[in-house]
């Protein structure tokens, strides 16, 4: 068997380009720019003010699930790994709704999907270590693939190897990647290094 059995990916800004626009979301949540969105919402007490940013939040997600497109080399990455026995999750801060719509529009399914509906949102590890158990994996065998901060740290608080996507520039926290992956055409590679260096 592969020493890397498992990948959970990252959705939005990994496998599928959702074309958000972060800052508008900001701004129509009335929210200052630069700070957590799904942080801030989770603080906001029950009341009018709850209720117009999750529906600013939903109207550029569901806006986002429509615009969504694969980034190049997704589907034959999924294809080699799936040929390999190699299982495969989704985990993302998006709602059970919004990545529902995603995930049907683009053909995509795996394992397991938990969205930020089901468990407490990345960084927190609880639902890697729901899915690595239901696996029957060692969390050395599982990978994290994303594209942002919350991945990594996500990697870290579970044990894991983290793996930074980043098909533009390289961001300011990509020394806290194990490894950094720039297209899915090097995904197979690098997956080959993860084995070797398992050696």
């Amino acid at each position: 068997m592969p020493r890397v059995r498992g990948i959970i990916f990252d959705m939005d800004g990994t496998l599928v380009d959702s074309r958000l626009d972060y800052d508008a979301i900001r701004r129509d949540m009335g929210l200052p720019q630069g700070v957590p969105i799904l942080e801030s919402l989770i603080a906001q007490p029950e009341g009018p003010v709850r209720d117009h940013m999750l529906q600013a939040m939903r109207r550029h997600e569901l806006a986002g699930a429509d615009e969504a497109v694969l980034f190049d080399g997704v589907l034959e990455f999924l294809s080699h790994i799936d040929e390999r026995g190699i299982r495969s999750a989704i985990l993302t801060r998006n709602s059970r709704e919004t990545t529902d719509r995603t995930l049907s529009r683009l053909n995509l399914s795996f394992t397991h999907v938990i969205t930020r509906d089901d468990a407490p949102p990345k960084p927190d590890p609880t639902a890697v270590k729901k899915i690595v158990e239901e696996w029957g994996l060692p969390v050395s065998d599982v990978i994290v693939i994303g594209d942002y901060l919350y991945d990594l740290h996500l990697g870290r608080n579970a044990g894991m190897r983290s793996v930074l996507f980043a098909p533009n520039e390289i961001p300011h926290f990509s020394s806290e990647a194990d490894f950094i992956l720039r297209h899915f055409d090097e995904a197979a590679s690098l997956l080959s290094t993860l084995h070797a260096s398992d050696e």
